[in-house]
């Protein structure tokens, strides 16, 4: 295939307005996110402005693969309506470039930015997505102030066991030692309190808490002392209602997701959010090239700045319909009435169906 001249300009001008587009979405994403942040790290100990801004670029790569739909149609819109402004499109047409002929580099780009969404964008989202939520989960786990005698410093720590949650506080200590323990158990299951467990000391690992010298007070019973207890914890599970939640499912790569649909399956659960974002995530190229063909019609508009403008708004409306089509398909897919695969690959396929059809329209008649 020969790759023109005007191939190159209008790949390029196109590539300069997504990437513009997605600067814009980042920066977004940047400035409303970092104030969430801020609310999560606030109170919690080691972190500061920074530690909220780290979080927040972290999230931003998994935000801006969401988003990369949106980005690829106001770039595509933005580079169709500067080709027309300059009467580029009308000096195009009338030396017998076909419409098709310059479209074809904004679906090569368009494909390949979706490829790259798949296999490098997607990967690193996830990647990143897991270390901040190890991270935080790290950090909340943990608060540390300045109380008491002398200054003392004391910790509350938050662990998760395989059947109570435990909100421990003690004073610090040093290599995981802590003495003056007092441990709140609740149950998993409905929070409900257990007991508490007052120590002289205590340890804690990676695996558990493990009290020495203490009394176990619970309700409607006497206080017992114990020598040694010990409470498991879990360190960066989920348990199977969380793993089911969309947005870990949304999280997680192309690689990890038939894996994470087996094991779900596996355990009882519904596989069909697993299989429906990864659906989703290899009919991405095709949803981003919809994207552009909707912008096309741009292409094609009045010379008029009016009707340009109409025609921009009219695209953006009709990549947000496409948008909750594509989100009610996915709800109807999750809970059951319909394939994952069909609910992932019908809305971009229609709406790219559509928008060529539109502009074979208004190219041939």
């Amino acid at each position: 295939m020969h790759i023109s001249r005007l191939d190159i300009y209008i790949f390029r001008l196109t590539l300069f307005g997504i990437l513009v587009a997605a600067g814009g979405v980042c920066l977004s994403i940047i400035l409303v996110d970092i104030v969430e942040q801020l609310r999560n790290v606030s109170g919690l100990a080691n972190a500061n402005t920074l530690t909220a801004l780290r979080f927040t670029l972290m999230r931003t790569p998994g935000i801006l693969e969401l988003a990369l739909p949106f980005a690829v149609l106001v770039g595509s819109i933005v580079t169709f309506m500067r080709l027309a402004r300059s009467s580029e499109i009308v000096a195009m047409r009338a030396s017998g470039v076909s419409t098709w002929r310059f479209l074809s580099p904004v679906a090569v780009l368009a494909a390949l930015v979706g490829l790259f969404a798949i296999f490098i964008l997607g990967p690193s989202a996830a990647r990143l997505n897991l270390a901040y939520e190890n991270q935080l989960e790290a950090l909340s786990a943990v608060a540390t102030t300045k109380t008491g005698e002398g200054g003392r410093t004391m910790m509350w720590i938050k662990d998760r066991g395989p059947d109570l949650q435990l909100t421990v506080s003690a004073e610090a200590g040093s290599a995981g030692q802590y003495s003056n323990v007092t441990l709140l158990a609740f149950s998993n299951k409905d929070s409900r309190f257990i007991a508490r467990y007052d120590a002289k000391t205590a340890t804690r690992t990676q695996q558990a808490w493990t009290l020495f010298n203490g009394v176990k007070s619970s309700i409607g019973a006497q206080a017992s002392p114990f020598e040694t207890l010990t409470f498991p914890i879990l360190k960066g599970r989920l348990d199977d209602s969380q793993k089911n939640k969309d947005a870990t499912a949304r999280a997680m790569s192309i690689w990890d997701l038939p894996r994470a649909a087996r094991d779900a399956e596996a355990a009882g659960g519904s596989p069909q959010r697993y299989w429906l974002q990864f659906h989703r995530k290899l009919a991405l190229p095709i949803a981003l090239l919809s994207m552009a063909m909707i912008a096309a019609v741009l292409s094609l508009s009045g010379d008029r700045f009016g009707q340009r403008a109409i025609m921009a708004a009219a695209a953006i409306a009709a990549g947000l319909v496409v948008y909750f089509v594509n989100d009610i398909s996915g709800a109807l897919a999750t809970a059951g009435y319909a394939p994952s695969w069909i609910a992932a690959w019908c809305p971009p396929l229609a709406a790219l169906f559509i928008a060529l059809a539109t502009v074979s329209y208004r190219e041939d008649g």
